[in-house]
């Protein structure tokens, strides 16, 4: 069985171009999310462009799926952000092993 690299998958980020490819919300959305704090991007040292990490995609897939369940964006962006402290958690005991 393969073992999953944690540290590398904490440190792999995207840009919101891609972001928004894989998780198929517009750029302008998520520029949005963003603005209003529900996600965060990584911060870079030139700034550019901005740029999620795997815990940023998850939790905009997990808030897209809310948000077409009923959930408004900020009950989604409340209750992704339970489980991904969870799941934050989960890795940094997984990577320390």
């Amino acid at each position: 069985m393969d073992e999953i690299d944690y540290g590398l998958l904490k440190q792999m980020a995207v840009t919101i171009g891609d972001a928004s490819k894989i998780s198929d919300i517009p750029i302008r959305k998520l520029r949005y999310w963003e603005d209003k704090g529900y996600i965060d991007s990584v911060e870079e040292k030139s700034n550019v462009t901005r740029r999620f990490d795997y815990y940023a995609i998850k939790k905009i897939i997990l808030m897209k799926e809310l948000i077409e369940d009923g959930y408004t964006v900020e009950a989604a962006s409340q209750k992704v952000e339970i489980r991904m402290k969870r799941l934050r958690i989960a890795f940094d005991e997984l990577s320390r092993k």
